[in-house]
């Protein structure tokens, strides 16, 4: 399959889980498929206002000669006019589902996978060891593989919360949003328990997968705390521009 016609699919909302991993890690490293997919969400939105504004523009026709004529509608007028409501119901919806404050539009637009700084993997290194292989899946986008990897290191390290912040970000590349706020949220909140800074980054995917699960009151309580918050620094500016796309 192409991979431009996985846009197509988004749009449609019919991206199966690996085509959705696929999506995420095509939007993320290939400059050309963020670029077509930006191109054809702003493209889709130009449309369906321009549609919408011409089909009010004929509406108002209706009405002004109905107040030049002061007569009555005959049949077929009144059906036109029918016609043009219907319409303009359906490119409204069209628009609001296209619409740049889409919560899994902006999602995909902000949707990062965070870099892997506690292992990085060096080209040609093998040592052999679960973590190794569970970083170098999750760097090479098989989130199911490093999900699977990561539970196994998990058993092994007494303190395993930065093993459970990148499976939750594994989950949110998958759309699996249940499981990433089950995983996220103790570490977005606990914050005197663990490392501060890992702490700031658990809550900015902490609201992206409310986000991306469209619990949008969740999601704007979260942006809300990022940008209004003076302890946080990650991703401020990010969440404030989210949160002014939602309001």
């Amino acid at each position: 399959m192409n991979n431009f016609n996985l846009i197509d699919k988004f749009f449609n909302d019919t991206l199966s889980d690996k085509e959705a991993t696929l999506f995420n890690k095509l939007l993320q490293e290939d400059s050309e498929f963020k670029e077509e997919f930006r191109f054809q969400k702003d493209l889709k939105k130009a449309l369906q206002l321009n549609k919408r504004e011409s089909l009010k523009a004929t509406l108002q026709g209706f009405e002004k000669d109905l107040k030049k004529k002061k007569s009555v509608f005959t049949i077929k007028t009144w059906l036109a006019a029918a016609t043009v409501i219907i319409l303009l119901g359906i490119g409204s919806l069209i628009y609001n589902s296209f619409g740049n404050d889409d919560p899994k539009n902006l999602y995909a637009e902000y949707f990062e996978p965070y870099r892997n700084i506690v292992h990085p993997v060096e080209r040609g290194e093998n040592d052999g060891s679960i973590e190794t292989k569970a970083f170098q899946a999750y760097e090479n986008g098989d989130f199911y593989k490093a999900i699977n990897l990561f539970n196994s290191v998990e058993s092994l390290e007494e303190d395993d919360n930065y093993i459970d912040f990148y499976k939750g970000i594994s989950y949110l590349a998958l759309n699996k949003n249940k499981e990433a706020i089950e995983i996220l949220l103790p570490i977005a909140t606990e914050i005197e328990k663990g490392d501060y800074d890992l702490s700031q980054k658990a809550n900015w995917y902490l609201a992206l997968a409310y986000l991306n699960a469209n619990e949008i009151e969740k999601a704007k309580s979260q942006l809300y705390m990022i940008s209004h918050d003076n302890a946080f620094t990650f991703k401020k500016e990010e969440a404030s521009d989210i949160l002014e796309k939602l309001n």
